[in-house]
């Protein structure tokens, strides 16, 4: 909460490694950018600080990180320790307000303690809240640092964006950008300035650089996804009614994250990796949602435009899946042509197996959808505005052919001298 007689403004607040470090970041400050990704690609962080007085080059960066609070409480635990919690959590660390949903075998950080005498709940975990100590089973006291000769590559960062009474209101609007890992560390001057690059899938995770050779048999899609998450410490989440079973599938020489994309690319499912979590989800589950503001044309928060049609592999009046059961000869199929079909008399063809129509038509749907997603496209960048996020739908209106329902597929929060976000859109399919 801000003074609501305050000038308005826009600063940013950063742990590392679970140590709140935002009143260093803003005093040397020189830009961000965050980019949120609606799928297939991450979502990435680029931080960039004044480097004249030597502080992050010459000494922070190679520092093992210190909390601005006391660090280990009377029974031993520490910020950073790995932790198992269950039970209700707790709005404050006396006990004050209403306690949160009860969680089960939740695993975390600790992230704040309060080691005052008599406590009830001293320690913090992630954002869930705060819990008493018989809450809390320490699964790992080990703390990550960095050393002298790895600087901070590797290590995580936890940013967000906050927007301070910028209504007037003295309310604070607070974007959470997620958790990253540092994965390229750039000096650079005169003037000295050092730039910090982090990434939603962690480099230091098998996930993304090792190939490996496995056949998956009578799997589901999502056992799949969950089994890949779990052997790199990820966390899974399948948002999809459509969840499709794989007599055989072989991943040969790929990483996990490639060799899963093409699964979700195929079954016509979104993929998206961000705060350590694999997100598999429906596309035309968010297309649906209300839209959450109306961008206009000729208003003074747009900075500039621009839209494209393409009709290349975009514009597929229906699709038809056939397969064949090479022990029973038995054919499958099934063509599916939404109510608002463009008009061009192009079919997309799919020959794959599938177990039975239903399956058919889900297929048929799911693939013509990927084909003609991209027909109608937009890109604007206005005045900053945290409710502007990948996933999220808008009306956009003035622009003659162009008007009409939008999704955000990515947005790129950009803090330079100003506070602008650039975002990139595709029309929704309304009948699909």
């Amino acid at each position: 909460m801000s003074n609501n007689e305050m000038a308005r403004r826009v600063e940013i607040r950063l742990e590392f490694e679970g140590v709140d470090i935002s009143a260093d970041v803003n005093k040397y400050f020189l830009s961000m950018t965050y980019t949120d990704n609606e799928e297939d690609k991450t979502d990435d962080l680029q931080l960039t600080l004044d480097d004249r007085e030597g502080v992050w080059l010459g000494d922070w960066l190679n520092t093992p990180a210190q909390p601005q609070t006391p660090e280990i409480n009377n029974s031993g635990w520490k910020i950073g320790d790995e932790v198992i919690v269950n039970g209700k959590p707790q709005y404050s660390s006396y006990g004050r307000g209403t306690p949160g949903s009860a969680v089960t075998n939740y695993k975390g950080k600790v992230t704040k303690l309060n080691i005052k005498q008599g406590v009830p709940y001293p320690i913090h975990v992630e954002k869930i809240g705060w819990f008493a100590e018989n809450q809390v089973e320490k699964i790992s006291a080990k703390q990550e640092t960095m050393t002298n000769s790895g600087g901070a590559k590797g290590a995580m960062i936890h940013a967000l964006i906050v927007q301070k009474n910028w209504d007037s209101t003295g309310k604070d609007k607070v974007l959470d950008c997620g958790l990253f890992e540092i994965d390229s560390v750039d000096g650079s001057g005169p003037p000295a300035k050092v730039s910090l690059k982090g990434t939603s899938i962690p480099y230091t995770s098998t996930i993304r650089k090792q190939k490996k050779t496995k056949a998956w048999e009578n799997i589901f899609l999502k056992a799949i996804a969950e089994e890949i998450a779990s052997k790199n410490g990820m966390k899974c989440m399948f948002e999809s009614a459509y969840n499709p079973y794989y007599d055989r599938r072989e991943q040969v020489q790929q990483s996990d994250i490639v060799f899963l994309k093409t699964l979700c690319k195929n079954a016509g499912i979104s993929l998206k990796v961000t705060a350590k979590t694999i997100v598999l989800f429906d596309a035309a589950t968010y297309e649906k949602k209300d839209t959450i503001r109306k961008i206009k044309r000729g208003e003074s928060d747009v900075k500039s435009y621009r839209f494209s049609t393409n009709f290349n592999d975009t514009a597929y009046d229906k699709c038809h899946v056939s397969y064949t059961n090479p022990k029973t000869g038995k054919t499958i199929e099934y063509t599916y042509q939404p109510r608002n079909a463009p008009g061009s008399g192009q079919v997309l063809e799919i020959n794959e197996k599938v177990n039975d129509k239903e399956e058919a038509r889900k297929l048929a749907m799911k693939r013509l959808r990927e084909k003609n997603k991209k027909e109608f496209t937009a890109e604007f960048t206005l005045v900053g505005d945290l409710d502007l996020v990948a996933g999220v739908t808008v009306d956009v209106g003035g622009y003659g052919a162009f008007d009409g329902k939008y999704i955000i597929e990515s947005a790129t929060h950009n803090l330079t001298g100003g506070y602008t976000v650039n975002i990139k859109l595709r029309r929704v399919l309304e009948e699909y």
